[in-house]
């Protein structure tokens, strides 16, 4: 339990990973002093900051006496686990009850869980709910027990960048298929999820004069991190514009809709196609009232934190010239 109104001790599983690196960086630049425990692997050959604050503990994550070893005495749980080993997660999240950790933030960092048709609708949005439903169900032998959701839609630089073409916006053949019943949708820059997060954990954990202004207001709820909201056209503009290009320089379709994407990939799954869940992702986070815009949410959460929009265009020519 802390023994101040803050948070100071952190345990952060998967610290070398996109999201997890990110997360360790501004947890040691942060002026909270944070003392982290990065817990890893036996096997792993991920380096970290040699830095005061940090202490690394190898293990199995399916080795209880080293995992409730290694969340002893911390304050929060951050996982921040590869797609491929979240199946991990939900022992390990009964190991840091059992070592009497108070909060998880478990293996969120997609689309807004509290937006009951998404949650349900993506497949692999499910495992997501049930690590929040194991700890609600946990919360009640272990007192105290909370998780905090971290959403940040599709990250900037690996899919908005690197990955554009499952946003229908291919640089590489100059083309373009832009959804007649798409709309806005928030993205987050890795950094901007690294700096959310741990000034989330900076906020005191009850604030009489502002209960929102505090970590107790994110108890069992989520945290809507966001760089931008943009549209695919936005999308395009901003490529052409970086690449000193013009409309003329593209071919733009509108070949088809998000609801007939929808139908197919519910298709691909029943076919036993597993990308199509992939594509029924990208759908849910585009597709105009279907739950990809929380803008409003990620705003207030901005004020709180002292975060503002990013400019998309500028992130986008900045990315490219990296």
């Amino acid at each position: 339990m802390a023994e101040t109104n803050h948070i100071h001790k952190v345990a952060v599983v998967g610290a070398s990973g996109q999201v997890g690196s990110t997360i360790l960086k501004h947890l040691l630049e942060s002026t909270q002093d944070f003392k982290v425990t990065v817990v890893t692997r036996t096997d792993s050959t991920a380096t970290f900051p040699s830095n005061p604050k940090v202490t690394v503990k190898k293990g199995s994550y399916t080795d209880g006496p080293f995992l409730q070893d290694a969340f002893k005495d911390q304050h929060v749980v951050i996982f921040a686990l590869h797609f491929m080993a979240q199946g991990a997660q939900i022992g390990m999240i009964d190991e840091a009850a059992k070592a009497g950790v108070k909060w998880i933030v478990p293996n969120e960092y997609a689309g807004d869980g509290m937006n009951k048709a998404m949650a349900e609708g993506v497949p692999v949005f499910v495992p997501k709910k049930q690590a929040r439903e194991h700890i609600d169900e946990l919360s009640k032998t272990h007192e105290g027990l909370k998780w905090i959701g971290v959403a940040t839609n599709p990250f900037f630089e690996p899919f908005l960048i690197k990955s554009a073409k499952i946003f229908g916006i291919d640089p590489e053949s100059h083309t373009a298929t832009i959804y007649p019943d798409g709309g806005a949708f928030n993205s987050s820059t890795m950094d901007r999820i690294g700096l959310a997060v741990t000034r989330m954990l900076s906020l005191p954990i009850s604030d009489h004069s502002d209960s929102r202004a505090s970590l107790q207001h994110y108890a069992n709820n989520f945290l809507y991190v966001s760089s931008f909201c943009v549209t695919q056209k936005q999308i395009l503009q901003a490529f052409q514009k970086a690449k000193g290009e013009s409309e003329a320089d593209w071919k733009v379709s509108q070949e088809k809709t998000i609801k007939q994407w929808v139908q197919e990939c519910q298709e691909g799954l029943k076919a036993g196609n597993m990308q199509a869940g992939w594509g029924l992702t990208m759908c849910y986070y585009m597709g105009d009232g279907m739950g990809g815009n929380y803008q409003e949410k990620a705003e207030k959460d901005q004020k709180i934190l002292g975060l503002q929009e990013e400019n998309f265009e500028e992130a986008v020519k900045r990315a490219l010239k990296a």
